[in-house]
Protein backbone atom coordinates (compact mmCIF):
# COMPACT_ATOMS: atom_id res chain seq x y z
CA UNK A 1 0.00 0.00 0.00
CA UNK A 2 0.99 3.53 -0.53
CA UNK A 3 2.33 5.94 2.28
CA UNK A 4 1.11 9.26 2.63
CA UNK A 5 3.92 11.75 4.49
CA UNK A 6 2.85 15.21 5.22
CA UNK A 7 3.47 17.75 7.33
CA UNK A 8 0.84 20.74 8.41
CA UNK A 9 1.66 24.54 8.81
CA UNK A 10 -1.02 26.89 9.58
CA UNK A 11 -0.93 29.72 7.70
CA UNK A 12 -0.46 33.29 7.79
CA UNK A 13 0.38 35.27 4.47
CA UNK A 14 -1.27 33.30 1.54
CA UNK A 15 0.15 35.61 -1.17
CA UNK A 16 3.96 35.36 0.53
CA UNK A 17 3.69 31.50 0.34
CA UNK A 18 2.30 31.63 -3.51
CA UNK A 19 5.14 34.48 -4.41
CA UNK A 20 7.82 31.75 -2.65
CA UNK A 21 6.13 29.02 -4.73
CA UNK A 22 6.56 31.01 -7.30
CA UNK A 23 10.41 31.88 -7.21
CA UNK A 24 11.01 28.16 -6.64
CA UNK A 25 9.26 26.95 -10.06
CA UNK A 26 6.23 25.21 -8.22
CA UNK A 27 3.89 24.77 -10.83
CA UNK A 28 0.25 25.06 -9.88
CA UNK A 29 -1.64 22.20 -10.77
CA UNK A 30 -5.25 23.10 -9.79
CA UNK A 31 -6.48 26.93 -9.15
CA UNK A 32 -8.43 26.96 -5.44
CA UNK A 33 -11.07 24.17 -5.88
CA UNK A 34 -14.08 23.90 -3.62
CA UNK A 35 -13.39 20.47 -1.76
CA UNK A 36 -16.51 18.54 0.40
CA UNK A 37 -15.37 15.43 2.49
CA UNK A 38 -17.48 12.64 4.47
CA UNK A 39 -15.33 10.58 7.43
CA UNK A 40 -17.65 7.48 7.71
CA UNK A 41 -16.93 4.65 10.62
CA UNK A 42 -18.98 1.66 11.73
CA UNK A 43 -19.48 2.01 15.48
CA UNK A 44 -16.28 3.59 15.76
CA UNK A 45 -14.21 0.65 14.73
CA UNK A 46 -11.89 2.60 12.50
CA UNK A 47 -11.59 5.34 14.48
CA UNK A 48 -10.42 3.33 17.44
CA UNK A 49 -7.63 1.63 15.21
CA UNK A 50 -6.55 4.95 14.69
CA UNK A 51 -8.00 4.10 11.13
CA UNK A 52 -10.36 6.29 8.71
CA UNK A 53 -12.41 6.09 5.45
CA UNK A 54 -13.40 8.93 3.63
CA UNK A 55 -15.21 10.21 0.28
CA UNK A 56 -14.06 13.65 -0.97
CA UNK A 57 -15.61 15.77 -3.92
CA UNK A 58 -12.82 17.61 -5.45
CA UNK A 59 -14.17 19.65 -8.12
CA UNK A 60 -15.71 17.16 -10.76
CA UNK A 61 -13.41 14.73 -8.95
CA UNK A 62 -14.86 11.77 -6.53
CA UNK A 63 -12.10 10.14 -4.30
CA UNK A 64 -12.43 7.25 -1.93
CA UNK A 65 -9.22 6.93 0.65
CA UNK A 66 -8.46 4.52 3.75
CA UNK A 67 -5.93 5.95 6.01
CA UNK A 68 -3.90 3.15 8.55
CA UNK A 69 -2.84 4.22 11.81
CA UNK A 70 -0.85 7.81 12.13
CA UNK A 71 3.68 7.45 13.05
CA UNK A 72 5.17 10.64 13.53
CA UNK A 73 8.48 11.18 12.66
CA UNK A 74 9.03 14.63 14.32
CA UNK A 75 6.07 16.46 13.48
CA UNK A 76 6.01 14.56 9.78
CA UNK A 77 2.84 12.74 10.11
CA UNK A 78 3.08 8.93 7.97
CA UNK A 79 0.24 6.52 7.36
CA UNK A 80 -0.71 3.80 4.87
CA UNK A 81 -3.04 5.24 2.17
CA UNK A 82 -5.51 3.47 -0.46
CA UNK A 83 -7.24 5.06 -2.49
CA UNK A 84 -8.93 5.22 -5.67
CA UNK A 85 -11.31 7.34 -7.96
CA UNK A 86 -14.94 6.82 -7.68
CA UNK A 87 -18.13 7.78 -10.31
CA UNK A 88 -20.05 9.48 -7.74
CA UNK A 89 -19.53 11.37 -4.03
CA UNK A 90 -23.09 10.34 -3.50
CA UNK A 91 -23.29 7.36 -4.32
CA UNK A 92 -20.24 6.25 -3.00
CA UNK A 93 -21.53 6.98 0.56
CA UNK A 94 -24.76 5.33 0.18
CA UNK A 95 -22.20 2.23 -0.81
CA UNK A 96 -20.40 2.60 2.65
CA UNK A 97 -23.53 3.57 4.49
CA UNK A 98 -25.16 0.53 3.22
CA UNK A 99 -21.83 -1.05 4.45
CA UNK A 100 -22.67 -0.31 7.96
CA UNK A 101 -20.03 2.52 7.40
CA UNK A 102 -21.80 5.69 9.09
CA UNK A 103 -21.13 9.28 7.90
CA UNK A 104 -19.65 10.77 11.30
CA UNK A 105 -18.18 13.82 10.36
CA UNK A 106 -18.02 16.33 7.11
CA UNK A 107 -15.75 19.07 6.75
CA UNK A 108 -15.13 21.71 3.99
CA UNK A 109 -12.29 23.46 2.05
CA UNK A 110 -11.08 25.75 -1.04
CA UNK A 111 -7.92 23.94 -2.11
CA UNK A 112 -5.62 24.70 -4.16
CA UNK A 113 -2.77 22.53 -5.19
CA UNK A 114 1.14 23.21 -6.36
CA UNK A 115 3.35 20.15 -7.53
CA UNK A 116 7.49 21.37 -6.91
CA UNK A 117 10.32 19.12 -6.60
CA UNK A 118 8.28 15.58 -6.80
CA UNK A 119 6.02 16.87 -3.61
CA UNK A 120 2.62 18.54 -3.54
CA UNK A 121 2.15 21.52 -1.83
CA UNK A 122 -1.52 22.29 -1.01
CA UNK A 123 -3.45 25.75 0.73
CA UNK A 124 -6.47 25.35 2.00
CA UNK A 125 -8.97 27.44 3.22
CA UNK A 126 -11.34 26.31 5.69
CA UNK A 127 -14.26 27.64 7.92
CA UNK A 128 -11.69 28.15 10.63
CA UNK A 129 -8.59 29.37 9.34
CA UNK A 130 -5.56 28.68 6.07
CA UNK A 131 -3.24 26.26 6.36
CA UNK A 132 -0.75 24.58 4.13
CA UNK A 133 0.72 21.05 3.98
CA UNK A 134 3.73 19.61 1.88
CA UNK A 135 3.18 15.86 1.00
CA UNK A 136 6.02 13.72 -0.44
CA UNK A 137 9.26 12.44 0.56
CA UNK A 138 10.09 13.33 4.02
CA UNK A 139 13.65 14.03 3.24
CA UNK A 140 12.50 16.35 0.74
CA UNK A 141 9.83 17.84 2.78
CA UNK A 142 11.84 19.00 5.09
CA UNK A 143 14.01 20.63 2.83
CA UNK A 144 11.22 22.46 1.34
CA UNK A 145 9.54 23.85 4.58
CA UNK A 146 13.22 24.83 5.35
CA UNK A 147 13.12 26.85 1.72
CA UNK A 148 9.38 27.82 2.29
CA UNK A 149 10.70 29.60 6.00
CA UNK A 150 8.95 27.18 8.05
CA UNK A 151 10.41 25.63 11.81
CA UNK A 152 9.63 22.25 11.62
CA UNK A 153 8.70 22.50 15.28
CA UNK A 154 6.09 24.57 14.56
CA UNK A 155 4.18 22.38 12.34
CA UNK A 156 1.27 21.04 13.03
CA UNK A 157 0.36 17.36 13.82
CA UNK A 158 -3.71 17.28 13.94
CA UNK A 159 -6.03 16.55 11.51
CA UNK A 160 -8.76 19.13 10.10
CA UNK A 161 -11.59 17.42 12.15
CA UNK A 162 -8.85 17.36 15.29
CA UNK A 163 -8.59 21.32 14.54
CA UNK A 164 -12.29 21.77 14.28
CA UNK A 165 -12.66 19.59 17.49
CA UNK A 166 -10.16 22.06 19.39
CA UNK A 167 -12.16 25.47 17.75
CA UNK A 168 -15.32 24.28 18.73
CA UNK A 169 -14.21 23.65 22.27
CA UNK A 170 -13.18 27.45 22.16
CA UNK A 171 -15.97 29.14 20.27
CA UNK A 172 -19.54 27.51 21.54
CA UNK A 173 -20.98 29.38 17.93
CA UNK A 174 -19.34 26.54 15.49
CA UNK A 175 -21.73 23.95 13.99
CA UNK A 176 -21.10 20.33 14.20
CA UNK A 177 -19.64 19.52 11.17
CA UNK A 178 -16.39 21.97 9.84
CA UNK A 179 -18.69 23.42 6.99
CA UNK A 180 -19.14 27.07 4.92
CA UNK A 181 -22.06 28.81 5.38
CA UNK A 182 -24.44 28.17 2.53
CA UNK A 183 -23.81 31.72 1.04
CA UNK A 184 -20.04 30.86 1.04
CA UNK A 185 -20.07 27.85 -1.34
CA UNK A 186 -20.20 27.45 -4.95
CA UNK A 187 -23.46 27.60 -7.45
CA UNK A 188 -23.60 23.95 -8.29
Amino acid sequence: MAQEIEVKFALRDRNALVHKLDEIGAQRLYPETFEDNIVLDKRGELRTRGSMLRVRKFGRYALATYKGPVSYEGNVKSREEVQTGVESFELAIKIFDALGFKPTFRYQKFREVWRVRDVEVVIDRTPIGHYFEIEGAIDVIRSLADELGMDMDHAIRQSYADLYKQARRTRGDLPEHMVFPPEQLPVP
